[in-house]
Parts: structure tokens; sequence; C-alpha cells
């Protein structure tokens, strides 16, 4: 898919290139469906793209939302603890994030948050809970827009 004219929902192209990216900033690209109270709302960060859940959702094609986004659960584990090899946890440290579900995810991110359990991965910010430093393992149940 070309990211940079993702559709919206009416079929009119939506032009990416018309907004600057900003790591505190998402894009949205596409709500699904459009003027409904809960919705399916595909986000856009600098370097990545998810679907989360959104209630209740006013947001329309081509708004700009903080980078802030929740969990309705999920699963988080260390990916390494803090004795182990360099090497090791170099080799764990790559971030990715696949979708499973309709609203689930899995992968690996970095805890920037300790405090609030804010890991970030491929340019999304999500709020999990996350306790351990460095990098974690996640497994989302549901991407949650509204915290």
């Amino acid at each position: 898919m070309d990211l940079s004219t993702a559709a919206s929902p009416h079929k009119q192209p939506f032009n990416l290139s018309h907004y600057p990216f900003e790591m505190n900033k998402l894009i949205v690209v596409l709500v699904d469906p459009p003027d409904e109270e809960a919705a399916s709302v595909t986000l856009r960060s600098a370097t990545g793209e998810l679907v989360a859940f959104c209630h209740p959702c006013n947001l329309n094609v081509g708004d700009v939302i903080e980078n802030r986004l929740c969990v309705l659960e999920a699963d988080v584990l260390a990916s390494y603890l803090s004795d182990w090899p360099e090497e090791e946890k170099e080799a764990l440290s790559t971030e990715w994030i696949e979708r499973v579900g309709h609203y689930g995810y899995k992968g690996r991110g970095r805890v920037i948050d300790q405090d609030e359990g804010i890991v970030e991965v491929q340019g999304f910010q999500i709020e999990m809970g996350a306790l351990s430093d460095g990098h974690v393992d996640f497994d989302i149940s549901r991407l949650d827009i509204r915290c």
C-alpha cells in the first residue's frame, strides 16, 4: 500500500506529504466506519502504521492527535536482564510490531517512561504498564486511542 496517499472512507485521496511528522503526533489516515460512535482508526507515525479502537470517536481523516495510545490489556516482559552480555542485549533490542488481531499486536519496544509504563515502537508511544528498563516484549489484546 502506498502510504503517501491512503484513501479515506469517502474515496478521496489523503496526501500525507502535507503533514510534517513530529514524534509526539500521529496522523489519522482512516476512520472506519466514519461518523460512528465507535470506530477502527488507522494511525500513522513517522515510521509506522497501526489500527486502534476508538470510543467515543470524533476523529476524521487528516486529524493530528497526540502520540499517546493505551491498551485494554497487555502482557509485558523484559526482553533481557541487566546482567546479560551486551551482545545478547543488542540482539534483543530490535523494535518490531505485528498485528495479530483486529486491534491486537505483539512485538518489542523500548521503555521510554518507566514511571508511566510507556513503550515506544515504530514511532508510537503506548501506555502499557511496562515496569522494566530497556526493551520489552509485549502482547496487546486491544490497542486503544482513548486512555
